[in-house]
């Protein structure tokens, strides 16, 4: 039985790059199944929090999930509720049911500060979810960049999503325009645990769309 708190794909990862008996350590420090209470206050604060899921056809996607600071609250230590949904639409619009897992990214945009929780939604109605911790650690803030955010005026009622097969030359230009990205990574091979869904910022360094 993997009682690590890194999966076997990441552990085989550390021992090729000759950092695994120094990072096990550090990782059973700093990795809780718990939010602390910094991280209970922390994410009330937030207008917004990076999702990643998979949808129904087993493909990692990442999303935000926004709302007024205060959509998010802390029930207790173990989980985190939700007065918000995907926007129809979205990816993941029906693939947040109970029993999913998902993994989350809260950015203080003025501070920099952020911290990630992975774990499983209990509850779904149609204005909310509820979420129940399955690992809580804090992230360095080496890739986000200092912003204001402010909140779009968008007539939810009106927007529509598309779908495309492929990137054209605008999607290109829009997306190359951006200084971070994120992206979804997912294991699941333990059977044992909750599967990790990481959802993570990359700081743009060379404009590449393949």
């Amino acid at each position: 039985m993997n009682t690590s708190v890194f999966h076997v794909g990441e552990q085989q990862v550390q021992e090729k790059l000759g950092v695994r008996e120094t990072i096990e350590p550090w990782g059973r420090r700093v990795v809780r199944g718990w939010l602390p209470d910094e991280h209970r206050a922390f994410y009330p604060q937030l207008p917004f929090v990076v999702a990643a899921a998979r949808d129904d056809g087993g493909r990692p996607w990442v999303t935000l999930l926004a709302g007024p600071p205060g959509f998010v609250q802390s029930p207790d230590a173990h989980s985190l509720s939700f007065q918000t949904r995907p926007l129809p639409g979205d990816a993941l619009e029906h693939a947040l049911t109970p029993g999913a897992e998902l993994g989350l990214l809260g950015i203080e945009p003025d501070t920099r500060r952020r911290n990630r929780v992975n774990g499983t939604l209990t509850e779904v109605g149609a204005k909310g979810m509820r979420f129940e911790v399955g690992q809580a650690f804090g992230n360095c803030p080496q890739y986000i960049t200092e912003r204001t955010w402010y909140e779009a005026n968008v007539d939810e009622a009106r927007a529509e999503a598309s779908r495309h097969e492929r990137h054209d030359a605008s999607m290109r230009e829009w997306i190359t325009s951006a200084d971070t990205m994120f992206s979804a990574s997912g294991y699941r091979g333990d059977e044992h645990r909750v599967g990790r869904r990481d959802p993570f910022a990359h700081r743009r360094v060379e404009p590449r769309m393949p």
